[in-house]
């Protein structure tokens, strides 16, 4: 007799790989687009057939300090798909910031006013008393320098966050002013002028008239 049977085909899911894309920004910006990248569809298919999408996550803000953490992808799940997952990578660079000596002025023979520096690039509404290691503001100047310009120069300053550009200031060293005074003298009637002559006051670092060019 001839006879039929049947049987079984079991379709068995496919493997689907969810790779979390690797992605960069830099200390203070707002995270970028987070993505997924997939392997192992078949049929030619996209992620468009996916039945639910995984989801894609990072615990990074804009406050996060610079360094790499975790991109996560999780969740999803497919009639016709096992997914397995690859998490990824945000990379934080550090930001920028510029450190510019302020530009000052004194008189010949002063001391140097205090130097101070003014920032630009500061994120998440930081300030100056944040940075790790403060830059130090310097000039050559003494008090015996004479009048013209001077640098004043920022260096030296580090931080975990921020990479720091310097920019140098001026100091303007102006002329002291010297008050010279005509001497007041006597004669005698139908005599002969006495020498004329004056004095000079203003001198500074124990100088004298000596020092003067004419």
């Amino acid at each position: 007799n001839e006879g039929t049977a049947s049987g079984t085909l079991v379709i068995s899911k496919a493997s689907l790989t969810a790779t979390a894309d690797d992605k960069t920004r830099t200390y203070g910006d707002a995270n970028p687009a987070l993505t997924i990248s997939y392997s192992g569809f078949v049929n030619s298919e996209t992620s468009s057939v996916i039945d639910a999408a995984p989801t894609i996550t990072t615990a990074a803000n804009a406050t996060t300090s610079v360094g790499t953490v975790p991109i996560t992808v999780s969740g999803g799940s497919d009639n016709n798909y096992t997914f397995s997952y690859v998490n990824g990578n945000l990379t934080i660079n550090k930001a920028t910031l510029t450190a510019t000596a302020d530009d000052k002025t004194r008189v010949y023979g002063a001391a140097n006013p205090v130097l101070t520096i003014t920032y630009s690039g500061f994120v998440n509404s930081e300030n100056s008393s944040m940075i790790d290691v403060a830059p130090t503001v310097s000039t050559t100047a003494d008090i015996t320098s004479d009048a013209g310009t001077i640098p004043i120069t920022t260096t030296d300053g580090s931080d975990n966050n921020y990479t720091i550009n310097y920019t140098d200031g001026t100091l303007s060293i102006t002329k002291a002013l010297l008050t010279i005074t005509a001497d007041d003298k006597t004669r005698v009637y139908n005599t002969q002028n006495p020498g004329l002559t004056y004095s000079i006051n203003g001198f500074v670092n124990s100088e004298t008239q000596s020092v003067l060019d004419v």
